[in-house]
């Protein structure tokens, strides 16, 4: 309804799950970028369901690989900035850190879990900082989060951005999240004002709470409605409410 369009109309692609390898996390990471790689060299658009947050690394890199720079916003309670988490640069807590390494442009929205190392390292980095308490003393600054952005923006969204009274099946809840509308007002101003090249949702963790696992599908699903208004695969009827 809120969309004003069909995505299933043009249809939706569900490509086979790619294969984690127990124990070896370089050489899985290895397979993620394979296969990105491939759909996005055939003029695919990329939305990758995890899994930890550690994929992102590898379909970020897939993403310039195929289609040059463009920045990245992480939306999130963890900032994910840690050099390596249990001896392995492969965490779903380090993803972040490796990029900013490589050069990228970091925005991160609904940060309520950080420490000191990390916020050094962004506050050198230059890292676009939105946390939650902020946003929930002062609202949804959209303009300063555009602003931030690119021209070009990758967008990975860790679901327990979301606050567990509404999202529980995650890995590590937190207290204090966002709203599901807050999070889709953001998706909703990025995809009109920047070009949206590829996204993720991460850290889904099923425990038999049916609700949440529908509010996870229903935001994926008004994501990819998002880019199909965007690229023009979609047009919104003239009577939508």
């Amino acid at each position: 309804m809120e969309l004003g369009a069909a995505p299933e109309e043009v249809g939706i692609h569900a490509a086979e799950p790619v294969p984690w390898v127990a124990g070896m996390a370089e050489e899985s990471h290895r397979l993620i970028h394979e296969e990105a790689l491939k759909h996005l060299r055939q003029g695919k658009w990329v939305v990758a369901l995890g899994g930890d947050h550690s994929i992102t690394y590898p379909l970020v890199q897939a993403h310039r690989e195929a289609l040059g720079a463009f920045s990245l916003l992480h939306i999130d309670a963890h900032a994910d900035l840690y050099p390596e988490w249990q001896g392995s640069v492969y965490s779903h807590a380090s993803p972040f850190y490796r990029l900013l390494q490589e050069g990228f442009s970091l925005v991160q929205v609904g940060i309520r879990a950080m420490d000191r190392d990390s916020l050094r390292l962004a506050r050198k980095k230059g890292v676009a900082l939105f946390p939650a308490h902020r946003i929930h003393r002062e609202g949804l600054p959209l303009d300063e989060i555009l602003e931030a952005l690119g021209k070009r923006v990758y967008i990975s969204l860790d679901f327990d951005a979301l606050d567990p009274s509404l999202m529980p099946s995650v890995g590590t809840p937190l207290p204090g999240g966002l709203s599901y509308r807050q999070v889709v007002d953001l998706l909703e101003a990025v995809f009109r004002e920047k070009e949206v090249v590829g996204m993720d949702f991460v850290e889904l963790s099923p425990n038999g709470q049916f609700h949440a696992e529908m509010t996870a599908a229903q935001l994926v699903y008004h994501a990819i409605g998002l880019k199909g208004l965007q690229a023009g695969w979609l047009s919104r009827e003239v009577d939508h409410i």
